[in-house]
């Protein structure tokens, strides 16, 4: 993991941005949460497409990179400006489950240009049930709006 001292976390994520990139915030955003992956998709039509991503076991899969919308979380958060499910196959919301056997459990979060278009959305998620506290969450809305400068 990385070592960023933290006395300001939503100014460390700035600052991470801009000296070292999307990856390396993400891994610090990761680094504070159970959730093996953190990742950006850029919405492409009816695909999301891994546009930066960070795994904590550093065995990111190709299976991740391209997923079809009708097929992703990221489909709740886009629609609803942000999604969380802490265990998918038991969550009774979830009840069509084109995903059931892969993405456990997931926070995602809309990202919008500043004209309000959707670029995609910022993502935790795992293959194992995990969850987000609601303080992490709160810290979340505050700091992934920062990314949208930097994505293309």
């Amino acid at each position: 993991m990385l070592d960023v001292d933290l006395p300001a976390p939503a100014a460390a994520i700035r600052n991470l941005l801009a000296s070292r990139g999307i990856v390396a915030a993400l891994a610090l955003l990761n680094n504070r949460t159970p959730y093996r992956f953190t990742a950006i998709y850029k919405l492409n039509g009816e695909v999301m497409h891994a546009a930066h991503a960070f795994d904590r076991d550093s065995e990111y899969r190709t299976w991740l990179k391209v997923v079809p919308l009708g097929k992703s979380f990221c489909q709740h958060a886009i629609e609803h400006g942000e999604f969380v499910t802490s265990h998918a196959s038991k969550d009774p919301h979830l009840t069509d489950r084109p995903y059931a056997g892969m993405v456990e459990s997931y926070y995602g979060r809309l990202l919008t240009r500043e004209c309000g278009r959707p670029y995609g959305t910022f993502i935790h998620f795992d293959l194992e049930p995990r969850s987000i506290p609601t303080a992490e969450i709160r810290f979340l809305r505050e700091v992934i709006p920062q990314f949208i400068d930097y994505l293309q």
